[in-house]
């Protein structure tokens, strides 16, 4: 890829990576700035959420997930973007662990047990015999959680983590070790099959689990097509994805490759047969896409978060600069008056947070409420269900292959059925609980404002007492609620990662808390899904029907009856259970997350108007020359922080341009 075009192409590709890296550099450098002014200031608090700050920006890296049912060629696809056979391809299940492939000069791999607290290097060319299901005993988990791979991929090469993701609808295990990780992509390529595009199971994975992406939608085996065919089955896909998420959403994101053809042209050098496979488009657009969106919204976050953080910084300067105007034994005086409305404020801290402990028990228990009568509501229409679900197995009149045929179509009838009723679950958290959550949030947040605004104003009547005077200008620009500018630093990422800093910090309190919202929505959905193993409900109505002699369709009705009524009795039953469970993660994974926030940002507060007062008064004990130095250091650390405000003031201007 040195000439023409292909020049062109890594010429662009390269000048974007470059824009991306320089603008995360100077984020960087603009918190290692920040984290040594509040070491200077001895904020403590401002240290911890600037310095976890710059750990998300320095190793954040893009993660590209490439998912889909087994056996429809992701491993084959990410080994084309490899150049070599690196991950196991089978026609049957077969990668057991999630892997990860990261630049690497030299080949070379890790492997992650469970519990381990190192990594087993491992030679990569042992690597598909060690993380290759077992298929004697498919449902058996891999002895390995993690793979990681290093390898020469430029596509990886500016911070770029490639995902190849067990396969679909094989393995239960398999399928949670995939959702589990789902949550962490920037980018999802959702491989399918080009011959039977957007099977039932596929329509549910896109609808249930990536609205909130925009993916890559690879269409493998487009070999196997006839050409006179290719414009009708490209039609086709198109058609079943824009019915499902609108006509406009996913313009430009449909590719039809040749997955096996681009691998043995990688492997052999061939860049233009390379390029006639279609993989080297999705490797293209996908390279364009990580230096804008992704990036941009890495980046934002933070970038809007630093400046909130220097601004608070810059609030107590000037009251530690009054203060250094007083005399000794008159700031002594005054700081042992404060010892009790300190005390007050510390009380008001405990109160603000036993409030909203309080609020958010009420809130979990109406959610545990409202979601344990919707199951329990709902469990009766799985008998309604089971009648209607498409079984493509037939009984048949064979003896010798009754029994068999019998668990199979059980298992289409458990399988379909609770799939069925999950989606009804799903959309009844998206369109009845969310509203309700929504509207409690509000309050809450509310109701958190007006105590964190009173919290502020005594806090600030406490500062004027100890400078002594009734006017000392406050730096920075203070406009939005309290509770945002709580959580401008860590906050922002604990009540809905990137998003919710990003959301939080641009338009309120409000806002911020109702970017937890998809996240719930994907948590309900989980924790409410009513059928742990339908299979075992379907063998168990299996082999008692079998003993019936029954014939044809009036086994497969009976089937369905007894399938529906059981499916309907267990999610009856399990109800009270299931919602407890979702209501208290909910409150665990988003609300106690956000407590703590608010709680350490008053504290943190305190601790800064004590430290200041100590500073000042140990200035002033040692005399004027102590003094005036204090104010020069004040004075330059001030200096740094509008620096900061500007520098990332231009940043977010620069990247909301994007």
């Amino acid at each position: 890829m040195n000439r023409g075009e292909d020049g062109l192409r890594m010429s662009t590709e390269e000048g974007g990576y470059a824009a991306a890296t320089e603008q995360r550099q100077r984020l960087a450098e603009m918190c290692r700035r920040a984290e040594k002014v509040a070491e200077q200031i001895g904020n403590n608090g401002a240290v911890k959420d600037v310095t976890a700050l710059l750990e998300r920006i320095e190793d954040d890296a893009f993660h590209v997930m490439v998912v889909g049912d087994f056996n429809r060629g992701k491993s084959t696809f990410v080994n084309a973007l490899l150049g070599d056979r690196v991950l196991p391809v089978k026609a049957v299940p077969a990668t057991a662990v999630i892997t990860e492939v990261r630049f690497g000069e030299a080949p070379a791999a890790l492997l992650w047990t469970e519990d381990a607290l190192e990594p087993e290097a491992v030679d990569p060319a042992r690597l598909i015999e060690l993380i290759t299901v077992n298929n004697a005993s498919g449902a058996e988990r891999s002895p390995y959680v993690k793979a990681e791979v290093a390898w020469p991929l430029e596509l990886c090469r500016h911070n770029v983590v490639l995902i190849d993701s067990p396969g679909l609808n094989a393995y239960a295990t398999h399928d949670d070790i995939t959702l589990t990780h789902l949550s962490k992509a920037d980018a999802v390529i959702f491989l399918q099959h080009a011959i039977a595009p957007m099977s039932i199971s596929e329509s549910g994975f896109l609808q249930k689990y990536l609205s909130a992406h925009d993916p890559f939608f690879v269409f493998t085996y487009f070999d196997a097509i006839d050409d006179h065919e290719r414009d009708d089955v490209v039609h086709s896909a198109r058609r079943r994805i824009t019915a499902l998420r609108g006509e406009d959403r996913d313009e430009g994101r449909f590719f039809f490759v040749d997955g096996k053809s681009a691998l043995r042209a990688r492997m052999t050098e061939d860049d233009g047969a390379f390029r006639r496979t279609g993989v080297d488009a999705v490797e293209r657009e996908l390279e364009r896409y990580l230096v804008t969106e992704p990036h941009k919204v890495k980046l934002l976050a933070p970038a809007r978060s630093l400046r909130d953080v220097a601004r608070e910084l810059r609030r107590n300067i000037p009251y530690e600069l009054k203060m250094l105007e007083s005399k000794s034994a008159d700031l002594e005086r005054r700081w042992t008056a404060a010892q009790q409305p300190l005390k007050e404020l510390e009380a008001q801290v405990q109160q603000i947070d036993l409030d909203f402990r309080n609020q958010t028990r009420e809130l979990q228990d109406r959610v545990e409420t409202l979601l344990g009568g919707f199951l329990t509501g709902i469990s009766d229409e799985a008998i309604v269900v089971a009648q209607k679900v498409d079984v493509t197995t037939k009984l048949g009149l064979n003896p010798l292959k009754a029994k068999e045929r019998a668990g199979q179509v059980s298992d289409e009838i458990a399988n379909g059925t609770a799939k069925a009723m999950e989606e009804k679950v799903a959309l009844w958290v998206t369109e009845s609980l969310k509203p309700v959550i929504e509207q409690d949030l509000g309050r809450i947040a509310e109701r958190m404002n007006a105590e964190l605004v009173a919290f502020e104003e005594a806090l600030n009547k406490l500062r004027i007492d100890l400078h002594g005077a009734s006017g000392a200008a406050v730096a920075g620009d203070q406009e939005g609620q309290p509770l945002t500018r709580l959580l401008a630093g860590l906050g922002g990422y604990v009540i809905g990662g990137p998003a919710g800093a990003l959301v939080g910090t641009r338009f309120g309190a409000k806002e911020a808390l109702r970017t937890c919202l998809p996240a719930l929505g994907i948590l309900l959905a989980w924790a409410c899904t009513p059928f742990g193993a339908p299979t075992l409900f379907a063998a168990w109505v299996a082999q008692g029907l079998f003993q019936v002699n029954f014939a044809g369709d009036r086994v497969e009705k009976k089937m369905r009856e007894e399938i529906g009524r059981a499916m309907a009795t267990q999610l009856r039953m399990a109800a009270p259970q299931q919602a407890r469970e979702a209501a208290r993660a909910f409150a665990v994974d988003t609300m106690e997350p956000l407590q703590r926030g608010i709680s350490q940002g008053m504290s943190y507060r305190i601790e800064e108007l004590t430290r200041s007062v100590v500073s000042a008064q140990a200035a002033l004990d040692q005399g004027e020359e102590a003094v005036e130095l204090r104010r020069t250091e004040l004075s330059r650390l001030d200096e740094l922080l509008n620096q900061v405000d500007e520098e990332t003031g231009d940043l977010v201007a620069e990247l909301t341009r994007m």
